[in-house]
């Protein structure tokens, strides 16, 4: 199922405001919206406080690029530093919710706590999380659904999966197929806030269950989805050969995060720059850069087992 916008929330009834000022001049942007992207609003002041909490190492950090947080909000055990999603009957806030009343009221007004098993805050900044899955080490028997929520404008941060890319505005409540390849980029410099919700569902139950009953939701809101170029067998070709010249084991890793980031001006899928990737090392002619590529791919959108780990700064045989 591709990701898709499942409504708006006005995020003015949690104390946000949002000028309105100029055009989107983004250049990857199809859609003009009337703002600048800065915010005057109370909901700001628990942004900022979200900010400047200290990253912690997390699992996964080496597949994203530039500045990449995740803040747990809620989870099963309640402790802020456990960042581990579980297959958990329990869902409860960490420290940090004592700090951010707006977004705990948001979340307990909006959305039905019985199948709701994690939240976390999440920003991206000056980077991109390369394609991947998730999920795909855990049970199939349940159904794992994400839904994230712009807290913050930023016209220069974008999601991609199998349909194409996207920009979700603030406020817009949007299903992330997080099963299928997907990836996410912010170009600029500026801080882009989401909350990310998993829930998990029963097979065939309507989606809106997650929301409560008498949540004040715009179920008719429009995505804003993003044109791109197409590219040519050419093009193509001379990236790939270029790639394949370049690469050795110290450039691997910022090269990869470079072919993933085409799909999101180009017309192209978002597992392509994996394909891209292994036809380069074998070029290469060095075994142990095309053993590297098909693992990394294999690992991130394919299949891995629960707790396997996969590392692309480690060489060792």
């Amino acid at each position: 199922m591709a990701s898709h916008i499942l409504g708006k929330i006005d995020l003015a009834r949690f104390q946000f405001i949002e000028k309105q000022r100029g055009n989107n001049d983004s250049p990857a942007s199809n859609t003009e919206v009337e703002n600048d992207g800065k915010n005057d609003c109370k909901l700001e002041d628990e942004i900022n406080f979200l900010n400047a909490i200290p990253k912690q190492r997390e699992e996964y950090d080496e597949f994203g690029q530039g500045y990449w947080k995740n803040l747990s909000l809620y989870n099963a055990s309640g402790v802020a530093e456990d960042s581990q999603y579980r297959d958990a009957q329990t869902c409860v806030p960490t420290e940090y919710m004592n700090n951010c009343p707006t977004i705990q009221r948001l979340i307990n007004e909006v959305f039905n706590s019985k199948y709701l098993r994690m939240v976390r805050a999440r920003n991206l900044i000056d980077g991109m999380v390369m394609p991947h899955r998730d999920f795909v080490e855990l049970e199939t028997n349940v159904r794992y659904y994400r839904v994230f929520i712009a807290i913050e404008k930023n016209l220069e941060s974008f999601h991609s999966d199998e349909s194409g890319v996207f920009q979700m505005q603030p406020g817009e409540v949007w299903f992330l197929d997080a099963a299928i390849d997907h990836a996410a980029i912010n170009f600029s410099t500026n801080s882009r806030m989401f909350l990310c919700f998993d829930f998990v569902l029963e097979h065939g139950i309507d989606e809106r269950v997650i929301f409560n009953q008498n949540a004040d939701i715009d179920f008719e809101a429009q995505p804003t989805y993003i044109s791109r170029e197409p590219m040519n067998e050419i093009t193509k070709e001379r990236i790939i050969a270029n790639v394949s010249g370049l690469m050795n084991k110290y450039t691997f890793r910022d090269l990869v995060f470079t072919l993933s980031k085409f799909h999101f001006t180009h017309k192209l899928t978002v597992r392509e720059a994996y394909d891209w990737l292994i036809e380069a090392a074998k070029r290469t002619n060095d075994d142990d850069l095309v053993i590297k590529s098909q693992q990394m791919k294999r690992y991130l959108i394919e299949h891995r087992e629960m707790n396997e780990r996969f590392t692309i700064n480690s060489w060792a045989a």
